[in-house]
């Protein structure tokens, strides 16, 4: 029977709105996945069909690939599928997120992140326990350096609902001594940073097997 020809009360989604989604089987949550059916079939009958070959385990284990290769199932909802498998993964197991107390951790996680070649700028976005929420490479120039803006760092932390932000930049010199206009770039960083109602945590340059914090240095000051 097609969703359809269904009482109104008796579709799944209609009955997932009404009593919540613990009150449906595993074939309904599945059928409002997918959203139709196709000729001669409805959704609840692929659902089923789905279902019938290992459970939700089955689904998940065949992977976007495998579900395209499905009588029924093109690109867009096999994708729909896998996505919404791995949402419901992601709730029963988190993924850790790196904690960046120190500098040595960040200065561990970074320096094969950067060329060692040409300068590029990195920032690290982290929540209020500076916890690691994502990565941005923000700038890459020649061996001349790089020239920014404050807004080009800080217009992806707001985007990430970022607290804070932590940058590090190399010297393909080798030197990883602060020149003067890292130190002024970033203090004009950490100004724009406050009115945003974010911190720049820290600054680490980093050169040949060490780095030079500018917190630590007292430079952010």
């Amino acid at each position: 029977m097609a969703l359809k020809d269904l009482p109104a009360r008796d579709r799944p989604r209609e009955r997932l709105l009404r009593e919540g989604p613990s009150a449906l089987a595993d074939y309904e949550l599945l059928a409002i996945v997918l959203g139709a059916g196709r000729r001669g079939e409805s959704a609840i009958a692929l659902a089923q069909r789905l279902l019938g070959e290992g459970g939700l385990d089955g689904v998940r284990r065949r992977g976007s690939a495998g579900l395209m290769r499905t009588s029924g199932l093109g690109p867009a909802r096999a994708a729909q599928v896998a996505a919404a498998l791995e949402l419901g993964r992601r709730t029963l197991d988190p993924p850790v997120r790196l904690r960046l107390d120190e500098p040595e951790q960040v200065y561990d996680y970074l320096r094969r992140r950067l060329d060692t070649q040409v300068e590029e700028l990195l920032a690290l976005l982290v929540d209020g326990r500076l916890s690691l929420l994502g990565e941005v490479r923000v700038a890459r120039g020649g061996r001349g350096g790089i020239g920014l803006q404050p807004a080009d760092i800080l217009r992806p932390a707001v985007q990430a609902g970022a607290l804070g932000v932590l940058l590090a930049h190399n010297h393909p010199s080798g030197d990883p001594t602060p020149s003067p206009a890292d130190v002024q770039t970033t203090r004009q960083i950490a100004q724009a940073a406050q009115l945003l109602g974010m911190q720049l945590v820290d600054h680490l340059v980093i050169g040949d097997n060490s780095f030079v914090s500018l917190r630590l240095q007292g430079l952010l000051d």
